[in-house]
Order: C-alpha cells, then structure tokens, then sequence
C-alpha cells in the first residue's frame, strides 16, 4: 500500500491518487491516467482540472487528444504560498464582519492537551500587544505536555506578558525582553492558569482531564483586568 502523503494537506484520496500516477506516467492522456489511477474517466477529469487550478498539472492538445503534464512537486509550495497571501488580504474583510457580531459574551470550551494549546495560542492575536496571566507556568506546560514555543513566538509578535507566578514557579525568563514576572504568597490558593488578552479571558484548571475555557465579553475582561492590577500593585516584584 502507498503511503499517504498529500491528504493532510488537503487532497482528498482520488486527487492524491490522480497526480502520483500521472507524476509516474509524466505526461498522458485522461484515459491512461485514470486506468493508473484506478479512478473512473469521468471522475478523472474533473479531478484533473482541479489539479490544473492548483499549478500541479497543465495540459495541450495533440492530433486531437488533451493530454496531461505533472507539474514539479515544488508546485504544491508554491500554490499553498498564494492561498497564505490571499488569507491575508480576505481577514481584514472578515474581521469587519466579525465586529458586527452581537456584543453577547462568547463562551468557547477546549478539551484535550492540542485543543487547550490552541486555546493558548489565541492570546498571540491580541491586538493590545499585552497578555497578563496568573498562575504556575511550570505546571501549565506539565499539563499540556511541555514547553511549545509560545513566548519565542510571543516576543516575535511584541507582545507583552506581565505574569503572577509563585516561589517554586521557574524565574528563568523572568527580566528578559517583553516579560515581567511577580510573585504570589504561597497560601494563594489558585489551582490552575488564567491569562488575560484583550476582550478575552482563558481559564485552565490544573486537573484532568485537560480542559480549558475562553470568555470573549468585554466587561468580564475588564473585571479580571482590575482583578490582575490589584494583584499585581500587592505583590513583590
């Protein structure tokens, strides 16, 4: 059996099919590259003209018959290379449509290491450039299953982090560019990881199943904000 490589990127079983024999035959009419393929003539072309659409395939006419051409496999870079260029210019579009929404809180639910992670990952948007988080960093990564790079790629972004940590928490990157952290008194009893970004709160409790909560409502971000500055005008730097 051949091994899957082109379905996680989003062709489907046939389309996959479809191009390796054609890859294999190089150049061949509709015909020859579906009895390759093992997929019905008529499925062939519409599969083929996706192909076509995508950059991996181009085709000619000769004495009458279209024949087809595999592309070079580095095709497949550059056509994801332009749906990242024109997701870029359609989020601004969609982003207006988003700030029509209802002004209702938002209330999404995470479940499992990945999804809590994505969850993480939302606060890397935050267009405030802040995030404040408090609780135990080093038992959020033990949870979620170690470090991820979240603040290379948060320092990449600019954005800030003012965290509440506690004594037996990692210091290690306290100080260092776009971080600040201070220290809560052990009796704090704060069994789990809140951050802070924006119009946004993210709740993870230090317990499995690994799950997470995201709030998106404007006057409950602002509460957790006050909530975090009196902590934080309270604590030792």
């Amino acid at each position: 059996m051949r091994k899957i490589l082109l379905q996680p990127l989003g062709l489907d079983k046939k389309t996959e099919a479809l191009y390796r024999a054609l890859l294999s035959l190089a150049d061949a009419p509709a015909g020859h590259i579906a009895r390759r393929a093992g997929i019905k003539r008529t499925s062939a072309y519409h599969i083929l003209e996706n192909l076509i659409s995508m950059g991996l395939v181009s085709s000619y006419q000769e004495r009458g018959v279209r024949r087809f051409v595999a592309e070079h496999p580095t095709k497949l870079k550059t056509f994801f290379e332009r749906q990242a260029i024109l997701a870029e210019r359609l989020i601004p579009e969609l982003e207006k449509e988003l700030r029509r929404l209802p002004t209702t809180p938002h209330i999404r639910f995470f479940e499992g290491q990945d999804a809590v992670r994505s969850m993480t990952e939302e606060a890397l948007r935050s267009k405030e450039k802040l995030i404040q988080s408090i609780g135990s960093t080093k038992k959020l990564l033990e949870l979620i299953g170690g470090k991820y790079g979240f603040g290379e790629r948060r320092r990449e972004r600019g954005i800030f982090l003012n965290s509440l940590r506690f004594p037996d928490d990692e210091k290690s990157d306290s100080g260092i560019k776009l971080h600040e952290n201070r220290i809560l008194p052990e009796s704090f009893n704060f069994p789990g990881y809140v951050f802070i970004f924006g119009n946004s709160v993210g709740i993870i409790p230090f317990e499995k199943p690994v799950r997470g909560m995201l709030i998106t409502d404007r006057p409950y971000a602002t509460m957790m904000k006050s909530i975090f500055i009196t902590l934080w005008g309270n604590v030792a730097a």
